[in-house]
C-alpha cells in the first residue's frame, strides 16, 4: 500500500491542515500591539471612522475639510491621553453613530465578528461528516441472487481447476 493512501497519513494530513487553519485564525485575531507614535494612533483611529461629507471614505483617506477637522480633533485627544474607544465615542456623539466604520466587538454588533467564524466551522464540520459517512457507506449492495451467482461461479471454478501434483 502506498504511503499516500494509508489511513494514518490521511488522518495526520487532515490534522496538520486543521492546525494550520487554527493557527492562522489565532494569528489574524491577535493584535500587533498598540501603535508606537501619536501619528500612528491618530491614523489608526481615523481609519476606523467614516468621513461625514465623503461617500465611502475613511477620515484617514479623505482630504475634505470635515475630515481634516476630525483628524485635528483626534490628534488633540490623543495628545490629551484619551483612549481610542473614548475618542471614537466622542466623534460619534458629535457626528452621529453612522460615522463608525468598524462595528463594535461586543454586544449585538459583536455578532458581525463571531458569525462568520461559526459558519465556517459549522460548514467544515458538515463537510467532514458527509465525507466520513460516504466513506463508511458502500456504494452498492449485492442482492441475494448476486451472491448466489458468485458462489456458483467460484464453486465451478474450483471444480474446473486442475489438481496440483
Amino acid at each position: 500500500m502506498s504511503v499516500l493512501r494509508s489511513s494514518g497519513f490521511r488522518r495526520w494530513s487532515w490534522l496538520v491542515i486543521v492546525a494550520l487553519v487554527l493557527v492562522s485564525l489565532v494569528r489574524a485575531g491577535v493584535s500587533d500591539g498598540a501603535p508606537r507614535t501619536d501619528e500612528e494612533r491618530v491614523r489608526d483611529i481615523a481609519a476606523t471612522l467614516k468621513c461625514p461629507t465623503c461617500r465611502s471614505q475613511s477620515v484617514a483617506g479623505s482630504d475634505s475639510a470635515a475630515a481634516r477637522a476630525i483628524r485635528a480633533d483626534i490628534a488633540r485627544r490623543v495628545a490629551d491621553g484619551e483612549s481610542p474607544d473614548a475618542i471614537r465615542d466622542a466623534i460619534a456623539a458629535t457626528y452621529g453613530q453612522d460615522v463608525q466604520l468598524v462595528p463594535a466587538r461586543s454586544g449585538l454588533a459583536g455578532l458581525v465578528w463571531v458569525l462568520p467564524v461559526v459558519a465556517l466551522v459549522a460548514g467544515l464540520a458538515g463537510v467532514g461528516a458527509v465525507l466520513a459517512r460516504w466513506r463508511r457507506t458502500p456504494l452498492t449492495h449485492a442482492s441475494a441472487a448476486d451472491q448466489a451467482l458468485v458462489e456458483r461461479a467460484l464453486a465451478a471454478q474450483e471444480r474446473a481447476a486442475p489438481a496440483e501434483p
